[in-house]
């Protein structure tokens, strides 16, 4: 390994001008990647809330359905929300009591069954379905759009509706916990290592193993908003202690070979492959291992994890020598 080293050490230039070029198709493939936001995706085929989600897809061709809850507005104002809803793209049907009967007859016409139904006291149900599934992107999009053609007077409830505030709000707030993250990180690196510097360039070197991992995704067609929102946080964690590895190797090699940092480098590079492959495979067996659960989002998190902890090590090894030299 010590030759490898010595290999990475003469061409750190052009790996770390390599590794800045890949990040563009790495950027490309995170932004592509889809996001599934749908908990229940991940429950297998064969339990009945998969299956009576097919059937209702399959034979009686509609997908997620809505209940929309109006509150303090009359009849003709019910009317016009219903036709504004009935417009939204991704919309197959809605159901209010003007489907039954015409609203020149007055709700109180109906059986008590019916009414009581469609309206308490002030508020008045209809139900809305959707030409696609619970989590499909044109699902969540006539969600979004329902909200806005409709006033705060109105309310929405379904699967669907959950799920597309879990996107709005994990697209929100993931990024500011990542953030903490990293800060939390940087304090107690500048406090216990002896360069206040060296956590800028181990978050630089992790940060570009995370977009590789991220990026990669796009081969797996998509990820879960939980992988998503987990991932990028694990990896940091996981894979830091590498980085400080090799910071405490290379110092170490600078005093058996002092006046040659490259030399001190290529053994601190060898010293810390070896050192870490073992520590990372087990890491990966564990990851893998989440593969093999029945709730497929396991394998969703698993198969991300590991690529994380492949790419940390890979990214320790010659991205951060090439960094810190």
């Amino acid at each position: 390994m010590v030759k490898a080293g010595k290999k990475i050490v003469k061409y750190r230039v052009a790996i770390l001008v390599l590794g800045i070029l890949l990040l563009i198709p790495s950027l490309l493939g995170f932004l592509k990647t889809r996001v599934n936001y749908d908990i229940l995706y991940y429950l297998p085929d064969n339990i009945d809330t998969m299956k009576g989600q097919d059937i209702l897809m399959d034979e009686f061709g509609k997908g997620a359905f809505a209940m929309e809850v109006v509150e303090g507005m009359t009849t003709k104002e019910v009317a016009e929300v219903k036709e504004k809803i009935e417009q939204v793209d991704g919309v197959a049907d809605v159901i209010w009591y003007n489907s039954i009967l015409d609203t020149s007859i007055p709700i109180e016409a109906l059986p008590d069954e019916l009414k009581d139904f469609f309206q308490k006291e002030d508020a008045t149900l209809m139900a809305i379905f959707f030409d696609d599934t619970t989590s499909a992107d044109s699902t969540m999009e006539a969600i979004e759009e329902i909200r806005s053609v409709t006033n705060k007077q109105c309310y929405l409830s379904s699967m669907s509706a959950v799920v597309t505030d879990i996107k709005n709000l994990s697209n929100k707030e993931t990024p500011i916990y990542v953030l903490i993250a990293v800060v939390l990180c940087c304090i107690v690196l500048a406090v216990a290592m002896d360069c206040w510097l060296l956590p800028v360039f181990f978050m630089l070197s992790i940060g570009m193993a995370i977009l590789y991992n991220m990026g990669t995704n796009i081969f797996l067609g998509e990820i879960s908003y939980i992988t998503k929102a987990l991932s990028a946080v694990l990896q940091l964690g996981v894979t830091m202690d590498y980085s400080i590895f090799l910071w405490n190797s290379y110092k170490e090699n600078q005093g058996r070979f002092p006046g040659d940092k490259e030399r001190a480098m290529a053994h601190a590079i060898s010293n810390t492959f070896t050192s870490v492959v073992g520590s990372s495979i087990t890491t990966v067996a564990g990851f893998i291992a989440l593969c093999f659960m029945s709730f497929t989002l396991g394998k969703d998190l698993g198969i991300v994890m590991a690529k994380g902890v492949v790419f940390g090590v890979i990214s320790c090894v010659t991205i951060l020598p090439s960094m810190l030299l």
